[in-house]
């Protein structure tokens, strides 16, 4: 049988054991990277942002001073890690927050330059980054170039629709860091909409034609918000005959719980069209179907998964508390039955 990929984005970890949080199993309290391999994953995600908690600009400035998903704070649990016998993917935000379809904040060391110098800029963050960890003895499995940039990244420059041979040029740049940097490292180019056929057809033949060339394809799937694990499956189906390349499930989740008092302060409000209870088994059987659904891809090109914030716990301040029901520990950091399901895929 077919070796997935078992793996979670882990990023939100150090926050977390800064305000004293932890993770347990059994009752006992469990390094997170430990308690991950034990239950069976095989890698992790961490996110990288450009300089968060600066406090004199927009949107660095949304987060702390400890500036936890940058530079420093990558390399330190990167090597936490990999000391776990973990694989590691770093995905690139290029932004000094969150990235997503609705925002590509430009970082504001790069604002007001032009196009190849925000090239030159992109190229040097992820060559610096890369190498930095490599000088640490971390390998680095995958690098993403952007997060979810359906409608491209680094705005305004990147934006789609539009800019295409702007987006393009950004993209070969990154993707050059990569190569020249960490040249065992597979390349991920990362859409959200995981259902969307045309999305993804259209959005990879324009990057080709422009002289994008990328390792992998990584998709989001939330079935809250992208459709059923079929249409999944279909487009999964489609991307590995079209553009005969690795795929990857780079995030996903399902709710352990719905509350109609509490669903508007979540996330997750719902279970889409999956037939699971929003339970921590639901969860098992909502990943053991991704499973199958990978396993099914053809030429075996459905290469894993990465659920997606497992432990973004609640602080203690109530803070982080719109991913409370979609994580797979218990708000005591208890492992739920859910984490073993995914190590077990």
């Amino acid at each position: 049988m077919q070796t997935l990929i078992r793996g979670a984005d882990i990023s939100s970890l150090p926050e977390l054991e800064w305000h004293g949080g932890s993770l347990r199993c059994d009752g006992q309290l469990v390094d997170g990277l430990a308690l991950l391999q034990q239950a069976g994953l095989n890698a992790v995600r961490i996110k990288v942002w450009n300089d968060p908690g600066h406090p004199d600009h927009f949107p660095a400035n949304q987060t702390g001073p400890q500036a936890f998903n940058g530079p420093a704070q990558v390399l330190a649990l990167a090597r936490r890690a990999q000391a776990a016998g973990l694989q590691i993917m770093l995905d690139f935000h290029y932004s000094d927050w969150w990235a997503d379809p609705a925002k590509q904040f430009m970082p504001h060391a790069w604002q007001g330059l032009g196009l190849p110098a925000v090239c030159e800029q992109l190229y040097q963050f992820t060559y610096d980054t890369l190498r930095q960890l490599h000088a640490a003895g971390v390998e680095v499995s995958w690098v993403q170039v952007g997060n979810e940039i359906s409608h491209g990244m680094v705005w305004p420059l990147g934006f789609l629709p539009g800019n295409w041979p702007a987006l393009a040029a950004l993209l070969r740049a990154g993707i050059a860091a990569v190569r020249a940097a960490a040249p065992q490292s597979q390349v991920v180019l990362h859409l959200d909409a995981g259902c969307d056929q045309h999305l993804y057809r259209h959005w990879f033949d324009q990057a080709a034609a422009l002289d994008v060339h990328w390792d992998i394809i990584g998709l989001s799937f939330y079935p809250c918000w992208h459709g059923a694990l079929p249409h999944l499956a279909e487009n999964l189906a489609m991307l590995a005959e079209r553009y005969a390349c690795p795929l990857l499930v780079v995030e996903t989740a399902y709710p352990r719980m719905l509350d109609p008092q509490r669903n508007v302060q979540w996330l997750l409000q719902h279970t889409g069209a999956e037939p699971y209870p929003a339970t921590a088994d639901g969860q098992a059987q909502f990943l053991w179907a991704l499973g199958q659904v990978l396993r099914a891809v053809p030429h075996g090109r459905g290469q894993g998964v990465f659920y997606w914030e497992p432990a973004l716990l609640p602080l203690p301040d109530g803070s982080r508390g719109v991913w409370q029901n979609a994580t797979l520990f218990a708000d005591d950091g208890e492992a739920l039955p859910s984490l073993a399901a995914l190590g077990s895929l």
